[in-house]
């Protein structure tokens, strides 16, 4: 399998977790990907095998051994949880599991929200919205606060919700650490600081990527 990779995308981090958790990496072939900073607001020169991979235009992309390009993250980690027999991974659709279907839809708003910002904030003067940042951190503060610390908390057997809310916790460190997201947070605090130590949190931290 083929996955286009940077290391600084926290969809990308998702689907290399799963991809440690599950015991796939010596199946999974790195393509490392360039983005210009101009991919905030404009067309870039795309790689045309990824973009031939990916459509859309998003990292990350999975070309799977048999040839079919899978091109969101939440479908690549379904299909590599599927194909290492790890359906445990990804929540079901029974009330059982609502919580924590819950819990990663919150963690991939927050992450979302981040990715806004961050595209938001390399516009340069009089085209970068103050009061557009303000409104995604104020999504990404209301996404942490709805974080249930009880379904966290429960974590001896980890699923994408689990690691995706880590990865949002970890990408607010790389981009935004002056947002403080730790304050008053401090049970979740203590969940992230244990949960981080995860061979599969500690092998996927987020990097710069080339621009070239």
């Amino acid at each position: 399998m083929r996955l286009f990779w940077t290391p600084a995308s926290p969809f990308v981090r998702k689907v290399m977790t799963v991809v440690h958790e599950t015991g796939l990496a010596d199946h999974v072939e790195i393509v490392p990907t360039v983005w210009p900073h101009e991919w905030a607001t404009k067309t870039v020169a795309f790689d045309p095998a990824f973009v031939a991979a990916n459509p859309v235009g998003r990292i990350p992309a999975l070309v799977t051994e048999s040839g079919v390009a899978i091109c969101e993250s939440n479908l690549i980690c379904r299909y590599l949880a599927a194909r290492a027999g790890r359906a445990e991974l990804i929540p079901g659709d029974g009330d059982a599991d609502l919580p924590l279907v819950r819990l990663w839809g919150l963690a991939d708003g927050a992450i979302e929200a981040m990715i806004a910002t961050r595209a938001e904030s390399l516009r340069t003067g009089a085209e970068r919205s103050a009061d557009f940042i303000r409104k995604q951190m104020d999504r990404i503060g209301r996404c942490f606060d709805g974080f249930d610390l009880d379904v966290l908390g429960d974590a001896r057997s980890p699923t994408i919700a689990h690691l995706a809310a880590a990865i949002a916790c970890g990408y607010m460190d790389f981009r935004f650490p002056d947002e403080r997201w730790r304050k008053k947070r401090q049970r979740l605090v203590n969940w992230y600081e244990r949960f981080g130590q995860r061979p599969s949190m500690a092998m996927t931290r987020p990097g710069e990527t080339p621009q070239q």
